[in-house]
């Protein structure tokens, strides 16, 4: 039976981080191969939610072979927080890269972040969440570029130079645009003018009499014969 979307992303997040802890964890065993190490957060008749540091997943038991139990990475972190003082800017910072090295990404910025709160110039902790220095002051990603100058236009930072140069060009193209249907608008409206005085010249020839040169519009219309002035005779007869 193939497997579906959801029973991938499982497998792949258990290639990811099943395999890397190096401390004992719970750990789930899937039938289909690969397996899950973390934390069991609940567990049902039908599924069971384990916590592998960077978030918690919940997998139907029909595909889980078994589950065995143990101490996780997770444990250890919370166990190793809750003996370090708030001021403790090295422990913070130690506990932090440990995190970091055993998958606990989630757990390793928050260390970071207790980190910051002691000392807020520390390099690595500012680095580890992100943050540039400009001009001797940490920031985020986002201060920095507005420090320097930078605008945010249409999800990129560009300069105000570069967002008035394409703001400028976007005009001249539209009204480029502009102006080429308002001529083929105009050319349409003259072709449709010249082709109606062309109809109106055709009516008018059509209904105009027939014109028998300088004896008048013809014969139906000579009151008498032009050769002798009498009554009307047929000059060919």
């Amino acid at each position: 039976m193939p497997m579906n979307n959801s029973f991938l992303r499982i497998m792949l997040l258990a290639l990811l981080f099943g395999a890397s802890s190096m401390a004992r964890a719970d750990m789930v065993l899937l039938k289909h191969g690969g397996r899950l190490e973390g934390r069991i957060v609940e567990r049902t008749e039908s599924s069971v939610e384990i916590d592998i540091g960077a978030g918690s997943l919940t997998l139907p038991m029909k595909s889980v072979d078994r589950i065995e139990l143990g101490r996780a990475p997770l444990d250890d972190y919370e166990d190793r927080a809750a003996e370090l003082g708030a001021q403790d800017r090295d422990g913070w910072l130690e506990l932090a890269r440990w995190a970091s090295g055993k998958g606990l990404s989630t757990q390793s910025l928050e260390a970071y972040e207790r980190v910051l709160a002691v000392y807020p110039n520390d390099p690595e902790a500012n680095r580890a969440l992100g943050r540039v220095a400009v001009e001797g002051r940490w920031m985020t990603q986002e201060q920095a570029y507005r420090a320097k100058g930078y605008v945010n236009f249409e999800g990129r930072w560009v300069t105000p130079a570069e967002q008035a140069s394409i703001l400028r060009s976007r005009e001249a193209e539209a009204t480029a645009v502009a102006q080429a249907r308002t001529a083929e608008a105009q050319a349409r409206e003259a072709e449709a003018r010249a082709k109606e005085a062309e109809a109106k010249s055709r009516r008018s020839s059509w209904s105009s009499p027939l014109h028998w040169g300088g004896w008048g519009p013809g014969p139906t219309n000579w009151p008498t014969n032009p050769l002798d002035n009498g009554p009307t005779k047929n000059p060919f007869g």
